[in-house]
């Protein structure tokens, strides 16, 4: 289990991190989506034990995350430069070394020659490779940044398929940061949505698809909670959260996929600010 509690991280006069609380069980599968600097990427940092915290904790199963813990820890950052210098070889044997693990391919994907440069490869052929080297060191935890948009169709279902055999195998913890559900819509069970550096949405997949809607009206009603809304002709398109039917008794609503939840989440961020 990883407990987050009152993390804040600040770049300057940025706050990218903003006491921020969170506890994600073993085995739970998470889409962490926000705008462009909405503190995705330097949460991620920070629970893969790469960046440091001005103020809170994180820890794993009641641990601080030291050494040992991070050798429990993937993480596949969305600039993948390291290694870069080295070959297959060379960068499979130094990640073996220091997770103690033989470096093992665990994935069905692309061969790549031992003496092939890391730096010689598309983002998408380092994506796999890095994935590989993570899997092979039988990790408890993964946290891959934006990097599903860097794949092709076929590295991609290479990619999900090897995320999912461990979740269903192995309780893998999984936190996929992503702006879009649409390659990965099926893999994450709970959504996490970030802005400012909070998390101003924590709901699993199935609650949040019936629980948001959409409908058109001339007019916002009052006393409707909107997320999002924008004008088309002589109609407003309105996106709503939490929607109580009962309640709220709206006529002609619709029910979207993750992708266009998060797509309504990301522009109400930008309307507001």
């Amino acid at each position: 289990m990883i407990k987050i509690d009152k993390l804040s991280i600040r770049f300057g006069r940025v706050r990218a991190v903003d006491d921020l609380s969170l506890a994600i069980g073993a085995g739970e599968s998470i889409l962490l989506a926000g705008a462009n600097g909405a503190g995705k990427t330097t949460l991620l940092r920070a629970m893969a034990g790469v960046l440091g915290a001005d103020r809170g904790s994180i820890r794993y199963s009641g641990r601080r995350a030291d050494h040992r813990a991070r050798r429990k820890i993937a993480y596949i950052p969305a600039s993948i430069s390291l290694y870069d210098s080295m070959t297959v070889k060379e960068a499979a044997r130094l990640h073996g070394h220091f997770f103690g693990r033989s470096p093992e391919w665990v994935i069905d994907g692309p061969a790549f020659p031992p003496g092939q440069r890391i730096a010689s490869m598309s983002k998408g052929e380092k994506t796999i490779f890095f994935l590989s080297l993570a899997l092979a060191a039988a990790p408890e935890y993964l946290f891959v940044d934006d990097v599903i948009h860097f794949l092709d169709p076929h590295l991609r279902e290479i990619f999900l398929t090897s995320i999912l055999r461990p979740i269903e195998e192995k309780q893998l913890t999984v936190i996929l940061a992503s702006q879009s559900a649409f390659e990965i819509e099926g893999i994450p069970e709970r959504v996490l949505v970030m802005e400012k550096g909070r998390i101003i949405l924590d709901e699993s997949v199935d609650m949040l698809k019936q629980r948001f809607v959409k409908f058109y009206a001339p007019e916002i009603p009052p006393g409707i909670p909107v997320v999002f809304s924008r004008q088309w002709q002589n109609a407003r398109e309105i996106f709503v959260y939490p929607y109580l039917a009962e309640t709220h008794r709206l006529q002609g609503v619709e029910h979207l996929s993750l992708t266009e939840i998060l797509r309504a989440y990301i522009g109400g961020e930008y309307a507001r600010h």
